[in-house]
């Protein structure tokens, strides 16, 4: 049996500051995935209860969920120039406005670089 270190001590001084927490229970919940085991005799073997096992199986998942939507809903598309502006028709087949940003779309346009570039600035308008 693994010897876990313990959250608090006489006086309820907290040892372990968040990050630590969230590294020693990703730890843990990932031992018990591997163990094989059931929820109930993994956490009497390692003299956890299964409440606080269940409580960080649900805010560790939580915790990936949202890094996970973060990381999908923002940041920075690709964008590759095919000519120059001097080469450009002047007509840009349709202007989209969302917010306070304009979008021009030409003919021939890529639906999905479109679709990706609406997606990341809907968040920001």
């Amino acid at each position: 049996m693994r010897q876990w270190p313990q959250a608090h001590e006489k006086g309820g001084q907290d040892l372990m500051d968040r990050e630590q927490r969230i590294r020693e229970w990703t730890s843990r919940v990932e031992e018990y995935r591997t163990s094989g085991l059931t929820m109930a005799a993994w956490c009497e073997a390692q003299g956890i209860s299964i409440h606080q096992l269940k409580y960080w199986l649900n805010r560790l998942k939580r915790l990936s969920d949202s890094s996970r939507t973060n990381a999908s809903t923002m940041g920075w598309v690709p964008v590759t120039v095919t000519s120059s502006p001097e080469n450009q028709n002047p007509d840009p087949g349709v202007v989209i406005r969302i917010g306070q940003v304009s979008i021009e779309v030409a003919n021939g346009f890529d639906p999905q670089l479109l679709r990706q570039v609406v997606q990341t600035l809907m968040p920001l308008c």
